[in-house]
């Protein structure tokens, strides 16, 4: 009898538990799950609900960033904006002197260079990202740019005599205008790809910007930076880019201008050789030259510049890989199809 009982017990005890469960899930209901009667969630809806939570959270809206965010005078910079509503390019104004480079989008996102005047003076400034249309694509985004106090070097020397003999003021109006044409022929894209490596290892002689008295004529500025070493020590390009001129000038030599796209150029002056030719596509590390004294020079050194457009910048500062923001991969294609 008591091992009837037990059996029994032994039955009855696991249809308690489940009679008791069905009435529970009974009066839950499917309505504190919010899935219909019936239904069981499978992983995939698990774990639907935390990504549509996090993607509410981190939505952002449109923004500028400057690198660097403390510019100095000479410095360029490089402006990121976005995410933008709308892909129609819109108004870049600044009031600090400086000129702009080519507007660059990619995605949601625009990027732009500014290359600030050496003469700038130090203080808080602004720069607006602004376009009027239809109210759907209307925008207006501003950015207070705090540019820094910047100490230049100062130098006096004089200049053998004899180095400017035969020099005309028609003759150094055309170089210039050919100077000026070189570096406003671009590419409205990036061509660099990778980061800048020096084009010459040396001693710098002459800083960037640097206020120099010759011969005691009015102070100059030093648009460059010149790097002594000896006569014949290779020059490369820091990065990819286009040949736009290769050419023997009075003032600076035989000089080459590479076009990095996007209004980004590099300048290199007093040559000994040219080893590249105009509309050469040339990669970063690749040979344009070699280091001499031809022109307005005393002794063998590179002169080398950059310039957004047509403002001159710390050619240094290209190494703070600050361009890398700009995103560029793309242009590789451009470049193997010989695209000029």
């Amino acid at each position: 009898m008591k091992v009837i009982l037990g059996q029994r017990l032994f039955f009855l005890l696991p249809a308690c538990i489940l009679v008791a469960t069905s009435l529970f899930l009974l009066k839950v209901g499917p309505e504190s799950t919010g899935a219909p009667p019936g239904h069981q969630p499978d992983e995939k809806e698990v774990a639907i609900k935390p990504a549509e939570s996090i993607k509410a959270e981190t939505t952002t809206d449109e923004h500028i960033i400057l690198h660097p965010s403390t510019p100095e005078p000479g410095n360029f910079l490089v402006i990121e904006a976005g995410p933008l509503k709308s892909t129609a390019t819109p108004e870049i104004e600044f009031d600090f002197p400086g000129e702009i480079s080519s507007v660059q989008h990619t995605g949601n996102m625009l990027y732009a260079v500014v290359g600030i005047c050496y003469e700038t003076e130090p203080d808080r400034y602004n720069l607006t990202i602004s376009k009027s249309a239809n109210p759907t694509e209307s925008l207006e985004l501003q950015k207070a740019v705090s540019i820094g106090e910047k100490k230049f070097q100062e130098s006096r020397f004089s200049m053998p005599t004899g180095v400017t003999e035969g020099w005309t003021p028609d003759r150094l109006a055309e170089e210039r205008e050919m100077i000026r044409e070189a570096m406003a022929k671009t590419e409205p894209h990036p061509l660099w790809i990778k980061r800048f490596i020096e084009p010459l290892e040396g001693r710098i002689t002459s800083e960037f910007g640097a206020i120099r008295i010759i011969d005691g004529n009015p102070p100059r500025r030093h648009d460059g930076i010149d790097i002594a070493a000896e006569e014949g020590t290779p020059v490369v390009s820091p990065n990819r880019g286009i040949v736009r001129l290769a050419d023997s000038l009075l003032a600076g030599g035989k000089t080459v201008i590479i076009d990095h796209g996007m209004d980004l150029s590099s300048t290199y002056m007093h040559l000994d050789s040219i080893e590249v030719k105009k509309g050469q596509i040339i990669d970063r590390g690749e040979v344009l030259g070699t280091v001499g004294m031809t022109g307005y020079a005393t002794g063998p050194h590179l002169h080398w510049e950059v310039n957004i457009s047509q403002t001159p910048v710390n050619p240094e500062q290209i190494f703070d890989n600050d361009l890398l923001w700009i995103p560029c991969g793309y242009a590789a294609k451009k470049l193997s199809t010989g695209h000029q």
